[in-house]
């Protein structure tokens, strides 16, 4: 009879500890963990996100401008002729003879008929690199240009020409700054390419 007791005291004693919960202390640390954990993945995927904006900026402008400088330079190589100039009062005014052949236009003529071209200039009011032409119209290729004088005409060794001579070449440096407002972090970059013609007249 008094085993029977006993066992019966110490079943009840086991069940009432297999159904105790957690105290307060213990759910407010397991809480706590938690919410570290939680914070930690959240942070981790938003610096994630944070990086992909930046590199997806930087690599959208290094494609735009890719793609715009092989396209001028396959302009450039196949042209009849070329003259480098200012764009003022959207008028392009071609460097004079005997002065320094640099700018912020270039005029491009495919051919031998000067009532085609192709022009490649900055609009100095909203700092837009543009591509006009007698056949597409007015194109923007890049914005937020800091720099005046695009083009230049050099030598083989790289001295700016004051003459037409033959076998220059075209050294375009494009300075580009994005503010922050128009990406994630201020940015700046720079795009420099030279080219000369296939053949010249």
């Amino acid at each position: 009879m008094r085993g029977f007791h006993l066992l019966r005291f110490a079943g009840a004693r086991g069940h009432a500890k297999a159904t105790a919960g957690f105290t307060l202390a213990e759910i407010m640390v397991a809480m706590g963990c938690f919410s570290l954990l939680i914070a930690g993945v959240v942070t981790a995927n938003l610096f994630g996100l944070r990086l992909f904006q930046i590199s997806q900026a930087k690599l959208l402008a290094s494609d735009d401008a890719r793609k715009s400088l092989g396209r001028m330079t396959t302009e450039i190589r196949a042209s009849s002729s070329l003259v480098v100039g200012d764009v003022s009062n959207s008028v392009f005014v071609a460097a004079a003879n005997g002065e320094a052949q640099a700018g912020g236009g270039l005029m491009i003529y495919p051919t031998t008929n000067t009532a085609s071209y192709i022009l490649y200039f900055i609009n100095t009011p909203d700092g837009t690199f543009r591509r006009t032409s007698t056949d597409t119209g007015t194109t923007i290729l890049a914005t937020s240009v800091t720099n005046t004088t695009v083009f230049q005409a050099q030598d083989f060794l790289g001295n700016t020409l004051t003459n037409n001579q033959n076998n220059r070449v075209i050294h375009c440096c494009l300075e580009v700054y994005s503010p922050e407002a128009q990406s994630p972090v201020p940015s700046y970059f720079k795009v420099e390419t030279s080219v000369t013609q296939r053949s010249n007249p």
